[in-house]
């Protein structure tokens, strides 16, 4: 079974793991009318908060290299962006899709451009990771290297260097769109953006008409994000106790995730939905494009929007 979407949304030019984008036309009808603020508590590339209508978002991760390419993307003009990209293209002689199909740089479907990209890219990964400071042109690089690495994920190594191996894609005029539409919502949005670990978000300044939406890492799947335990099962129960507060203070919130996962299950968190009678709502996501999924036949996931409200 597959879906398609049919509403357009603005979707992130950030490929996150674990990104809402083909599935917010099932949860957006699941978020409360007339939010004055939202909390989009784990953001990640964005798709929720940017397409949840309230009067102000508050976008929050603890990964500072993706706030502050945000915040410095959104200080940018649009075209400084892209021609700067498009310099590093042509300065490392990187393909252009939007030109040539896969077959002139000697690819397919299964490789892409990688094989062409890959000494191209590994220079700039090193030019990036000996980069002397952190400006607009340190923040066009980093944005390069997502187009043109592995997934257009972003993910360091514990040493700060900048590690995914080359993808399959390239800027092309999909993901130019993309950023530009994405761009212009965010600086249309009253907004901020906070690096806070959720355990010490202020949620003081909320009110009953406040949403928490929670999209944390799930404990029943791997991605690059919690593939070395970067989400425990302390975690899971340290962010129960968050959103019972939050209940227990009139805040409403929404978890995203997932119940079941490759004949696994969650069964603390489905009991403690159960036992505060929280209202779990069934989703259906496909994984079936998720590289970091492996095949299985067990049963699929379950994944689901747990609420308050």
């Amino acid at each position: 079974m597959q879906r398609t979407q049919i509403k357009k949304y603005i979707a992130s030019p950030l490929n996150y793991i674990g990104g809402k984008a083909r599935i917010l036309d099932q949860l957006l009808p699941l978020m409360p009318n007339d939010i004055d603020i939202f909390v989009d508590l784990f953001c990640g590339g964005c798709n929720v908060g940017m397409n949840v209508p309230s009067n102000y978002t508050i976008y929050n991760d603890t990964s500072r290299p993706l706030i502050n390419l945000l915040k410095a993307l959104q200080r940018m003009k649009n075209d400084t962006i892209i021609k700067g990209i498009n310099k590093l293209i042509d300065e490392f002689e990187f393909s252009r899709t939007r030109d040539h199909d896969f077959a002139y740089y000697g690819g397919g479907a299964n490789l892409g451009v990688s094989v062409y990209n890959r000494e191209k890219f590994l220079k700039l990964r090193e030019k990036f990771n000996t980069f002397p400071q952190k400006n607009s042109q340190y923040y066009i690089i980093l944005y390069t290297l997502i187009l043109f690495g592995f997934n257009n994920q972003l993910r360091f190594n514990e040493q700060g260097k900048f590690n995914l191996p080359v993808g399959k894609r390239d800027f092309n005029t999909t993901i130019e769109g993309k950023l530009v539409r994405f761009l212009d919502a965010l600086r249309a949005q009253p907004h901020e953006f906070q690096t806070k670990d959720f355990r010490h978000f202020d949620f003081k300044n909320l009110t009953a008409n406040s949403l928490v939406y929670c999209d944390p890492p799930y404990l029943l799947t791997t991605a690059t994000y919690n593939e070395k335990s970067g989400w425990t099962l302390k975690d899971e129960h340290d962010l129960m106790e968050v959103l019972d507060s939050l209940n227990d203070c009139g805040v409403k919130f929404a978890l995203s995730n997932v119940l079941q996962h490759e004949g696994k299950q969650n069964v603390v968190l489905l009991n403690w939905a159960n036992q505060n009678n929280y209202n779990i709502h069934d989703l259906f996501m496909d994984y079936h494009y998720s590289n970091y999924q492996k095949k299985s036949k067990k049963p699929e996931s379950k994944e689901v929007l747990i609420t308050n409200y």
